[in-house]
């Protein structure tokens, strides 16, 4: 075997290891996009047969915040899916903004749109599973684990 076949052998064998807890930005992005469709469809269940009109899109996103995040990583690029809810003139977005913000990853804003008041709170996803919230005016160490009960206290405005 050359120098340049063990060279490009080694190179191989480097990119297919990570080290043992080592996150990489492409494996946190997909776990987050994951989150998101899991969430989307567990709105939609929780708002069936209510009248509430629940939309599903793409919102592709130019992450800044994975700069750094792993030693590979620059700027990320990539689709996740947003939620919209609509009640006549009333409305809910569940948008995500982008993978790290300080100490939360996974950041979603869930913003109420209802004449005369714009109400927001912070989703981030919980460490194994599910979603932190926290009202626009808490700090990240203020996060409770979003129930159902939690959700439907948040947009409560939307009825």
């Amino acid at each position: 075997m050359s120098a340049r076949e063990r060279f490009f052998r080694k190179v191989q064998q480097n990119i297919t290891r990570i080290p043992s807890g080592q996150k990489t930005a492409e494996a946190e992005i997909q776990v987050f996009r994951q989150r998101m469709d899991d969430l989307a469809q567990q709105v939609s269940q929780w708002l069936a047969g209510s009248g509430i009109e629940v939309s599903l899109s793409t919102k592709h996103i130019h992450d800044l915040s994975t700069v750094g995040f792993s030693l590979d990583s620059g700027i990320c690029r990539y689709d996740i899916t947003t939620v919209l809810l609509q009640n006549g003139e009333r409305s809910v977005s569940i948008v995500p903004e982008q993978l790290c913000r300080g100490t939360e990853t996974g950041c979603v804003t869930l913003r109420i749109n209802v004449p005369g008041v714009a109400q927001v709170f912070y989703l981030s996803m919980a460490p194994e599973s599910g979603w932190f919230i926290r009202s626009e005016h808490q700090g990240a160490k203020e996060n409770v684990i979003m129930t159902e009960e939690r959700f439907f206290q948040a947009i409560d405005r939307l009825a």
